[in-house]
């Protein structure tokens, strides 16, 4: 059996999340705001099986759905991420950047986008550098239960913090990503790791070490793929989770090639 057609058979016996999914990159990004409500709604509605997003802390401590240090990109404000108290940022329009009919869209707090994204549907949660952000972070995952769904993509040094507040939250590895494949995968399997996310565009040297990984039990998550070919190209490297900013074409592939059908809310809960 190839190893495609035995990540098909997996997803279709095992419960979820399935082996082999994609991933909306701050959420579904090529028709909505990055990193907002709208876009977390519209990547939980069409299936998404995992839906990735940067957290950042304001300056009165507040954990807010962010990717950029400063907010001049993605907002009509300017200026750094840690120099605004919550109540101000949330002032910011998140939204006609990217169209006007967004106009008065927000930055999201973690415990909004907690909210949109069902209990299904991974939280792929990376921690921007900010100090005490991974245990605030841990400790709003604990409190509202969603342990058994999200995991924290971060340092090695943060998931220390993390795992102080909450020893059972999951980790993946960011620490090293930038070196080797093989010297990335030494690090995450002695970090004890559940997660990596390799991001070399090309995929040179991580066919190697995906089944390595793999065997200690770790998820391979795979930053990125938009096209046809790259997404194929990552399913047949063996990679478990793509990260994808066309989410439509990413869901489309998996399952016209692979079988893989978009997530769905299941019946029991």
């Amino acid at each position: 059996m190839t190893l495609v057609a035995l990540l098909v058979s997996m997803a279709a016996v095992s419960a979820v999340p399935c082996p082999l999914g994609a991933c909306a990159h701050r959420g579904d990004t090529k028709h909505y705001p990055e990193n907002t409500l709208p876009a977390f709604v519209s990547a939980v509605a069409k299936g998404a099986h995992m839906i990735e997003f940067d957290v950042y802390l304001t300056k009165d401590g507040f954990p807010i759905i962010i990717h950029d240090n400063t907010v001049d990109r993605t907002t009509d404000g300017s200026g750094n991420v840690t120099d605004y108290l919550f109540e101000d940022l949330r002032q910011l329009d998140a939204g006609s950047w990217f169209d006007q009919k967004f106009a008065g869209t927000r930055i999201p707090t973690l415990q909004e986008t907690l909210e949109a994204i069902p209990r299904y549907i991974l939280c792929n949660v990376h921690l921007k550098n900010a100090p005490g952000l991974a245990a605030t972070v841990a400790e709003i995952l604990k409190e509202e239960d969603r342990l058994g769904h999200c995991f924290l993509a971060c340092s090695i040094e943060q998931a220390r913090e993390a795992k102080k507040v909450a020893p059972a939250i999951k980790i993946c590895n960011m620490t090293a990503q930038t070196d080797q494949p093989g010297v990335y995968a030494d690090v995450t399997i002695e970090a004890n790791a559940e997660y990596l996310q390799f991001y070399y565009q090309k995929l040179e040297g991580v066919a190697e070490q995906v089944p390595r990984v793999q065997a200690r039990g770790i998820v391979v998550n795979y930053f990125y793929a938009n096209a046809s070919e790259d997404i194929c190209h990552a399913v047949e490297t063996g990679i478990n989770y793509i990260l994808t900013d066309d989410l439509d074409t990413c869901l489309a592939v998996l399952e016209r090639e692979y079988g893989i059908s978009p997530a769905r809310r299941p019946v029991q809960e």
